[in-house]
């Protein structure tokens, strides 16, 4: 098992996506941490992976507040000594809307779920990998972060700066037994996905397991050399 041992933190973990990375690194032997909102049941969770349910925690934190992340952290380090391992998920998404079009609150509302969560979560667990020499850090962006189109300004914008920064953390740990890189798929084939868009060709869709084996190499140690990278996983797009 590639993370026996390890400590990995995977927000948005009772997501379509997250889901399914949690039940990866569980199956790897990680033990593994997710932030839910108070409102969300981690039931499906804990059924998907009831033979590992000793080594899943989930703990209630806001991810737009740095004192509930802290606390999140924090009661990680305390149950299980370190944090080898951050996998962003959290994301939301909205569009239709030009630029000038947008309110201020729907502007922050995006930037604090696509950015400002994953900068408190690095911020958070970066402290713990640098004392052991040792951490991964992956975030999921969008291609439309990196392939803008009209009418999703918020939404693309806090996704490309989530790139930045990544590739930021990635410059900042060079050398310190430390990575970080942005995974930017296309449309993910999830049932929120089919239902919101049910003429779509979703035979060009990125299946989340596939996000989720590629997260599970850049975490792994032979991946120690793979630093600050934008992959693209635009499927048939």
């Amino acid at each position: 098992m590639k993370f026996k041992g390890k400590v990995a933190i995977i927000t948005g973990g009772t997501g379509s996506l997250g889901s399914v990375i949690v039940k990866t690194f569980l199956d790897e032997g990680a033990r593994v941490a997710v932030p839910i909102h108070q409102r969300q049941p981690v039931d499906a969770l804990e059924r998907a992976n009831t033979g590992s349910i000793e080594r899943l925690l989930a703990i209630p934190a806001d991810l737009a507040s740095q004192k509930d992340v802290r606390q999140f952290v924090g009661k990680v380090v305390t149950e299980w000594k370190c944090v080898d391992v951050l996998i962003h998920t959290v994301g939301g998404y909205a569009g239709g809307k030009r630029v000038e079009e947008v309110t201020e609150e729907e502007w922050d509302r995006l930037n604090d779920v696509n950015l400002k969560s994953a900068f408190l979560m690095c911020n958070a667990v970066l402290p713990s990998m640098r004392e052991r020499g040792f951490g991964r850090i992956v975030t999921v962006s969008a291609m439309h972060a990196l392939r803008p189109t009209a009418k999703r300004g918020p939404y693309q914008i806090s996704k490309r700066a989530l790139i930045t920064l990544t590739e930021t953390i990635a410059e900042e740990v060079k050398g310190s037994g430390i990575t970080a890189n942005a995974i930017v798929p296309s449309t993910l084939l999830t049932p929120e996905n089919i239902e919101s868009m049910p003429d779509a060709d979703t035979s060009k869709w990125v299946r989340p397991v596939e996000i989720a084996l590629l997260a599970s190499f850049l975490c792994s140690v032979e991946a120690g050399s793979i630093n600050g990278n934008a992959i693209k996983v635009y499927g048939g797009v």
